[in-house]
Formats: C-alpha cells, sequence, structure tokens
C-alpha cells in the first residue's frame, strides 16, 4: 500500500474526530486538531485519505492513500500517545480479518514540524495498544486461531522501539494427533540476551 502526504484534500466529507493536544505539543496544535476521513470513492468508503485541521478549521496536512476499516472518521483512533512525548498521536486501522487481527497504520506527531508522520515500527505490530502497566511501552496482539495466541510488548529506548517481551499458547499433538497439552512459551529480551521460558499444561 501506497502512504503519502499530500496538500490537497478531497472532496466529500465525514463527521470529525477531535484530538486534545498537551501544551508541550508546540504552538500549532495548542487548541487540538480534528480529524476527518474523506473516501475516495462513495462505492468503497475504506479507501481515502485523512484531512487534519486546526482549531482554526484550517487544513494543515493530508495524510492519503489510506485503508480505514471502520470507513469514518469516529473510526480514526486519536488523543493516545503511543511513544510517551506528550503528544497523541493517530493510529487508523487498516484491516481487520474475521478471527479479530487487526492491522493498523500509526501516526506520530512531530512537535518540531506540526506534522504526523507514519511510524513503520509501531504500523507493523498486529493489534496494536498501548501497555496499561508502562506508558513508555506498547504491545500487540494476533490469532493463529481460537486457542493458538501470540502477543508481544516493545518500549521506547532512545528514540527506537525495541522488542522487550514475546508470548505465544499453542495446542500440542501427538503423532497421532491427540491433544497432549498447551504449551506456553514466554520469551524476555534483556541486556542483549534471549532468555525462553517454556511450560505446557492442560489449560489455557
Amino acid at each position: 500500500m501506497v502512504r503519502r502526504l499530500v496538500s490537497m484534500a478531497l472532496l466529500c466529507c465525514c463527521p470529525l474526530s477531535a484530538w486534545a493536544a498537551a501544551p508541550a505539543c508546540g504552538p500549532e496544535p495548542r487548541d487540538g486538531f480534528t480529524f476527518e476521513w474523506v473516501p475516495k470513492d462513495q462505492s468503497d468508503p475504506t479507501v481515502g485519505s485523512v484531512r487534519i485541521k486546526a482549531a482554526s478549521g484550517q487544513v494543515v496536512q493530508v495524510l492519503d492513500g489510506l485503508n480505514n476499516y471502520w470507513h469514518d472518521s469516529d473510526g480514526l483512533r486519536t488523543g493516545r500517545d503511543y511513544n510517551n512525548d506528550g503528544c497523541p498521536d493517530l493510529v487508523v486501522t487498516d484491516s481487520m480479518a474475521a478471527i479479530g487481527n487487526e492491522s493498523v497504520a500509526a501516526f506520530l506527531y512531530d512537535p518540531a514540524t506540526g506534522r504526523f508522520a507514519y511510524s513503520e515500527p509501531l504500523s507493523v505490530i498486529g493489534g496494536l495498544d498501548l501497555d496499561p502497566r508502562d506508558r513508555n511501552c506498547v504491545t500487540g496482539s494476533w490469532k493463529g486461531g481460537a486457542e493458538d495466541v501470540f502477543t508481544d510488548k516493545h518500549c521506547w529506548i532512545k528514540g527506537k522501539l525495541v522488542l522487550k517481551e514475546e508470548y505465544s499458547v499453542s495446542p500440542l499433538y501427538n503423532a497421532e494427533g491427540e491433544f497432549q497439552c498447551y504449551e506456553h512459551v514466554r520469551t524476555v529480551y534483556r541486556d542483549g540476551r534471549k532468555r525462553i521460558r517454556r511450560d505446557c499444561t492442560r489449560k489455557f
């Protein structure tokens, strides 16, 4: 998918999603932004662009060439800080599988430029969310099936997103196809080392 920034908005409007900025996020968003999903074609409202407006109503940026699974402005994820710099960012749900796996396009607000920039490290994390226990970290989650689950945790270190933990649980079967147990695998990355713990239980 091609994602690029352009300076012109497309025609056709949808309801706006608001973004309230912190004072430390620079003069441009002092009173907050609003975000408007603009479909490229009404026949497929999931493809289009995000039009970003300042409090004055002026369009300050357009993020073009996006997919929005929720196909409206209310589906845009705004007001959450994904890199712990005090400035809320923007996440667009790119797609959602029937099993619930979510792919996203994440954009971090840069107070120096007053613009939102695409973040590939965040966007490749399936089921991206904030870590409720550590605001400097984000989590991901993915399913291979009802009993096949994967999660991970990434933390910001010196401006880079670093993988810290991985966890998976999946059923194990013997050669005859009989269920043996659920294998739980937890991997922790610390001080350049990878530590793996495996447990096999009858409980998922």
